[in-house]
C-alpha cells in the first residue's frame, strides 16, 4: 500500500490543478497497460504529446517514470511533473516499436525526445521488386516491395560506386516492365546500353532470370562493402575460363577483375582485417553534443555521418549515444 501511495505522490508532484477524476483516470491507465511491447505517448495538461517512448513491456517501462525514490536526471524529473496522460500502441515486436517510435517522434517532435538533426538528406540506393530489378540512387522511399541500401554520406565515393556496379554486373537502366510475358511477345527491344555493353539484354531474354538476379545479389553484396568476396570470385572465374581456352570470355572477366582493383584502390583502408565496424565518436559541449559515425566494411571506410544534439541538459552520454545508435541502425538496417 506504501508503495502505491509513493507512486500516487510522483505521478501527481508538480502537475497543474486537475480533478480527482482525472488523478484516477491517470493510476488506473498505467495499472491496466499490458505487458506487451509497443509504444507510449505522453501528454501535457493542453493535450500536447510531450515525450515518446518505445518498451518491450509497456507496463512496466511506463510505471518506472513514477516509482517513487527513483534516481533521475533533471529532464526527466521535470517531464514527469508535466504528464497529465499516457496513450499506447502496441505492437508485435520490439523492432516494430523502434519503427513506430522514430516515426512518431518525426511526426510529434516531443519537447522532451533526444532529438537528432542531419545537416542534409543522404540518398539510398533502390533496387525495385521486379522479376529483372533495376537499381539506382533516389531520396525517395517508395513502399512498394523494393529494397533500400544507405544512407550514403559520400557523394563522389557513391558514383564511383555506381559506376563500377553497372560495368561488373551490366544491371539494366531502362524502366521497362520486364517479364516472362513481355520478353515471349517481344514488347521491347535492345537498346543502346546493351550495344556498348553495359547491360546482358533482358528485355529480349538474352539473359535468364536466374542469372540476371545473381547478378543483383554481386550488387547488392558491393553495396554492403563486400568487394572482397566479389574480387576472389572474378579471379576464380577468370582462371577456369582461361583452363577451358575460352580467352575472350577470359578477357572480360579480366577487365571487370582489374576495374573493381581500381575501385578498390581509391578507398581508404584502417585496418588490415578484413571485418566490418561502426565506430561512435562522441563529444559534448554545454548543453549540445555531437555523435559521428565512421562506417567500416571489410576494413575499409565506407562513409561518415553525424548527429547534432541540443539542449541536452543532464541526459547522460550512454543515453544519446543509444539514441544515435537508435537512428543508425533504424536507417542502415545493417548491424556489423
Amino acid at each position: 500500500m506504501n508503495d502505491f501511495h509513493s507512486e500516487e505522490e510522483a505521478i501527481n508532484k508538480g502537475n497543474k490543478p486537475k480533478t480527482d477524476k482525472n488523478e484516477f483516470s491517470l493510476k488506473e491507465k498505467i495499472a491496466s497497460l499490458p505487458t506487451k511491447p509497443g509504444i507510449y505517448k505522453y501528454s501535457d495538461s493542453a493535450g500536447t504529446i510531450i515525450y515518446v517512448g518505445k518498451a518491450i513491456n509497456l507496463r512496466n517501462r511506463v510505471k518506472s517514470y513514477f516509482q517513487y525514490g527513483r534516481p533521475v536526471d533533471a529532464k526527466t524529473k521535470v517531464l514527469t511533473q508535466k504528464i497529465v496522460d499516457v496513450e499506447i500502441i502496441v505492437t508485435d515486436s520490439e523492432a516494430e516499436a523502434l519503427i513506430l517510435e522514430n516515426t512518431l517522434i518525426k511526426k510529434y517532435k516531443p519537447r522532451y525526445n533526444i532529438m537528432l538533426k542531419d545537416d542534409k538528406t543522404y540518398p539510398y540506393v533502390r533496387v525495385t521488386n521486379e522479376d529483372y530489378p533495376r537499381m539506382f540512387v533516389t531520396r525517395r522511399v517508395i513502399r512498394d516491395g523494393s529494397k533500400y541500401y544507405g544512407p550514403f554520406t559520400e557523394g563522389g565515393q557513391l558514383k564511383a560506386l555506381m559506376k563500377t556496379i553497372r560495368s561488373l554486373f551490366m544491371l539494366r537502366s531502362c524502366d521497362y516492365k520486364i517479364n516472362a510475358e513481355s520478353i515471349a511477345t517481344n514488347k521491347y527491344k535492345l537498346c543502346l546500353d546493351y550495344h556498348i555493353k553495359k547491360c546482358d539484354g533482358p528485355c529480349e531474354g538474352l539473359i535468364s532470370k536466374e542469372l540476371y538476379n545473381q547478378n543483383v545479389k554481386h550488387a547488392v553484396r558491393a553495396l554492403n562493402g563486400k568487394t572482397e568476396d566479389i574480387r576472389k570470385h572474378l579471379k576464380t572465374e577468370m582462371g577456369r575460363l582461361s583452363e577451358d581456352m575460352l580467352f575472350e570470355e577470359a578477357a572480360v572477366v579480366r577487365n571487370k577483375y582489374l576495374q573493381l582493383n581500381e575501385y578498390l584502390s581509391k578507398q581508404k583502408i584502417v585496418t588490415t582485417e578484413l571485418i566490418d565496424r561502426d565506430i561512435f565518436g562522441f563529444a559534448r559541449v554545454d548543453s549540445d553534443a555531437c555523435v559521428l559515425v565512421f562506417k567500416v566494411r571489410d576494413g575499409k571506410l565506407l562513409g561518415k555521418r553525424h548527429f547534432i544534439i541540443t539542449k541536452v541538459l543532464d541526459q547522460p552520454d550512454d543515453r544519446i549515444l543509444q539514441k544515435a545508435a537508435e537512428k543508425w541502425y533504424f536507417e542502415t538496417g545493417f548491424v556489423p
